[in-house]
């Protein structure tokens, strides 16, 4: 039968038919064995004699019917499904791109447990309620910056790959946060600075209008997709990050810092010869402070479509920001065709349940003849 006219959900399924396999060797041995222990006390010759309702072909037909009826439950559980229908809907969201900071300093654990993990749960935390139609995408950066996601509408697949960004994401140490924010712009977002200044004179930038406004509530189908969020301790970072962000900015990405770390700071844990120490310079334990100072002065002169959230040492919930604020910025319409298939596995359901009832109603002796009744 055609792929396109049938389909299982689950196919994976099917290996559960090998569990019969089993039950059918199980069922010929125990048959196999009751004959012998007959012939113990019975000689063949004498068996229709002796047990006249004996019958070998009535419990294969049983245990047959009942095999089958668990084979067709099992086929049930894979959720067979047919007569496919093309159905198109417009859908509404946004191009969110976290930029994650996966430096040294990220490892203190002034945040429980860390601030990396304590950032990486963060945006599990709202990927996991992001409603359809978005695509999420994550670009970790240190001394330099890499794309470990591009911008995709599968949160399963950015999940898992958050899940495996660690401290070694990036080969290059330090924090240039300008890279990481120029990289964003050019390679995941796609704008191009120099097409949008030789542009300029004509017609506005892409969200230059609700930049400029004053008092006007902004249209978010007038604004880029485009979302920024960086997740950060600020600490030394390098580059031109203000400079970037403002760039960003002009060509209509949103762009939202959360800091994670505390104003006293804490040690740097790391691994050394199979032993965990703090990292020292000169002799003296490093203590590594978040900066907030300087990630507000990233974007604190940008004219809109920006924040800036303090984390401090709680655990922020990403959730709320994006429901308040983010979620009010550019959205893009697009609409997305789905296949819809008609599930058919109660049909299967009920056929797999008769069988296992007429299997229990199948004797395993013939019936007495009717003269046998007078």
């Amino acid at each position: 039968m055609s792929p396109d006219f049938f389909n299982l959900k689950h196919p994976e399924m099917l290996q559960w038919l090998w569990a019969l396999v089993p039950l059918a060797l199980l069922f010929v041995y125990d048959l196999r064995r009751r004959g012998r222990v007959l012939q113990l006390f019975v000689s063949r010759s004498l068996l229709d004699d002796v047990s006249p309702r004996r019958s070998i072909q009535r419990p294969i037909v049983k245990c047959a019917v009942l095999l089958a009826g668990l084979a067709v439950l099992i086929f049930a559980l894979a959720q067979p499904r047919w007569d496919p229908k093309e159905i198109e809907l417009e859908q509404r969201g946004q191009n969110l791109l976290f930029c994650l900071d996966v430096s040294n300093s990220m490892r203190a654990r002034d945040v429980d447990p860390s601030r990396l993990e304590a950032a990486k749960e963060a945006i599990r935390g709202l990927v996991s309620t992001l409603p359809a139609g978005n695509q999420v995408g994550l670009l970790a950066y240190a001394g330099s910056a890499e794309l470990k996601c591009p911008l995709t509408p599968n949160y399963t697949h950015f999940l898992s790959v958050l899940d495996r960004v660690g401290f070694n994401a990036v080969d290059v140490g330090g924090s240039n946060m300008g890279d990481a924010i120029d990289q964003a712009t050019r390679m995941v977002f796609g704008l191009d600075p120099g097409a949008a200044e030789a542009g300029a004179d004509s017609a506005p930038g892409v969200g230059q209008t609700v930049m400029r406004g004053e008092g006007a509530e902004p249209d978010p189908d007038e604004q880029s997709p485009n979302v920024l969020m960086v997740l950060s301790d600020g600490e030394s970072h390098e580059g031109h990050a203000k400079e970037m962000a403002a760039e960003a900015n002009r060509l209509g990405v949103a762009i939202y810092i959360i800091s994670f770390g505390t104003a006293t700071g804490a040690p740097i844990p790391i691994e050394v010869d199979g032993q965990m120490t703090t990292l020292k310079f000169k002799g003296e334990e490093v203590i590594t402070r978040v900066d907030d100072a300087s990630l507000r002065g990233v974007i604190e002169a940008l004219p809109s479509r920006r924040g800036y959230l303090a984390a401090g040492a709680s655990n922020v919930d990403l959730t709320d920001v994006y429901q308040r604020v983010i979620s009010k910025q550019g959205h893009q319409s697009k609409r997305v065709r789905y296949t819809v298939w008609q599930e058919k596995f109660q049909l299967f359901v009920g056929i797999g349940l008769v069988l296992v009832v007429v299997s229990t109603l199948i004797s395993e002796q013939r019936p007495v003849p009717r003269t046998a009744r007078r």
